[in-house]
């Protein structure tokens, strides 16, 4: 049987994933034309304009330079629900990532995932770690 929290790929955490992960807002959105040495992160839900309910989760980011960037979402269980990104990011001068990354509230098999609370997590490089919370509708 499977324990609850515990992923395909047994990560029980995502502590484990993304390691010493700070909390930290993702919605400074005013930094475009940043040219800083520290890594932004700029992320928002996506509206349906007829529903006023969130589609999605837009996540950018700024990063200074090359850096290996991995995002990924977890449900309230610290359980992976799916690898958003996973690979070398070449610098963003003077602005954030475009296009984002979109989460379309689907797992990694491509399922739509039930509402309620999950958490986003960012790694960039070695030295940047950091996760926002999202609440899927």
């Amino acid at each position: 049987p499977l324990l609850a929290g515990c992923s395909a790929d047994e990560l029980s955490s995502p502590l484990n994933f993304f390691p010493g992960a700070e909390r930290s807002s993702w919605s400074a959105c005013d930094k475009f034309g940043a040219t800083g040495g520290d890594v932004l992160v700029c992320a928002a839900f996506l509206i349906d304009v007829n529903t006023n309910t969130a589609t999605a989760y837009s996540i950018s980011f700024f990063v200074p330079r090359t850096l290996h960037v991995r995002i990924a979402a977890f449900d309230a269980h610290g359980a992976l629900v799916k690898l958003l990104l996973d690979r070398e990011e070449t610098a963003t001068i003077g602005q954030f990532r475009t296009p984002p990354i979109i989460w379309d509230f689907t797992d990694s098999r491509g399922a739509r995932v039930p509402g309620g609370n999950y958490r986003c997590y960012l790694s960039a490089g070695e030295d940047f770690l950091s996760f926002s919370d999202v609440e899927v509708p």
